[in-house]
């Protein structure tokens, strides 16, 4: 069996804006209007149901890699804004302005992918500009609460300052002109639930409205997100290609990115990063992985 169905079958259930959900939300509950959630929501599944009536195996592979990238979003921020503590602790100041802002540019990007609206472009979805992507994923938070989102907008703008600040212009002063980013867990902790929220939402309308028959995963999706040719230069993620065609043989339609998140990926993707020194004193990429998420 697969371990997408493992989960569904342990999971809990949370109530909240008129429907069930599989995430114990941490602070969309608290800092948005109940009835404004409520209202997004139906608005969404408007929204998701013109594609989920109309699906396809193409469809249906597009959103099996735009979940997937959302999900690798978030845990990559995490990845990163642990990085910042270790960082700091180890006076490598000069690397927090860019882990901060890349925390946050990837958890924008994780809500961007889960928008219906926003084309997938044969794969270009991947490569969308900075400016873009905080415009798309600002405009859609601010359904929820405008004066809230222009707030949360603005710290990821300054926090991008700061890293343009070290990056071009390189400072005799250091950092002195940095400012804090003491809110930057609660900010990432916002972005990772608000596209957990959109994924739950198009999960649903798909299994509601899509035939069986479409949940295929096409082979050129699986190898379109697991290599890639930047600037002359091939890559190819072998465990990428793993774990996609996992879901191609076990569970091939999109599930929600929590339930995306498998404990073998997860293990895996962090584990990536661990020293092969045995030094207590390295950064530890296993420590803390529910700092933003409840990542299993």
């Amino acid at each position: 069996m697969s371990s997408v169905y493992v989960a569904k079958a342990l999971a809990s259930k949370y109530e909240f804006a008129g429907r069930t959900w599989y995430y114990d939300f941490r602070e969309l509950n608290n800092q948005f209007d109940e009835d404004n959630c409520k209202k997004l929501a139906e608005n969404l599944l408007n929204r998701y149901s013109k594609l989920t009536k109309d699906w396809d195996a193409e469809k249906n592979s597009e959103w099996l890699c735009r979940t997937y990238l959302s999900a690798k979003m978030i845990m990559t921020a995490t990845l990163q804004l642990n990085a910042i503590e270790y960082s700091s602790e180890k006076n490598l100041r000069l690397v927090v302005p860019y882990l901060a802002y890349y925390s946050l540019l990837s958890l924008i990007r994780a809500v961007v992918y889960t928008l219906p609206e926003v084309p997938w472009d044969n794969g270009k979805l991947v490569s969308i500009s900075h400016h873009k992507a905080i415009n798309l994923a600002f405009d859609y938070i601010s359904h929820l609460d405008r004066d809230i989102s222009e707030k949360l907008k603005s710290f990821c703008i300054k926090v991008k300052a700061f890293r343009e600040l070290i990056s071009y212009r390189s400072p005799s002063s250091g950092d002195e002109n940095i400012g804090s980013i003491d809110e930057i867990e609660n900010v990432a902790t916002i972005l990772c639930e608000v596209a957990q929220f959109n994924s739950e939402l198009l999960e649903s309308s798909i299994l509601k409205n899509a035939g069986q028959e479409t949940f295929v995963f096409e082979n050129k999706f699986i190898l379109d997100l697991s290599e890639c040719e930047i600037e002359g230069e091939l890559f190819f993620d072998r465990e990428d290609a793993c774990r996609l065609d996992y879901l191609r043989r076990k569970y091939p339609v999109s599930p929600n990115i929590l339930h995306t998140m498998t404990e073998g990926h997860v293990e895996d993707f962090f584990g990536a990063w661990v020293s092969k020194e045995d030094d207590d004193e390295v950064f530890d990429p296993d420590n803390n992985w529910q700092l933003i998420f409840d990542i299993p």
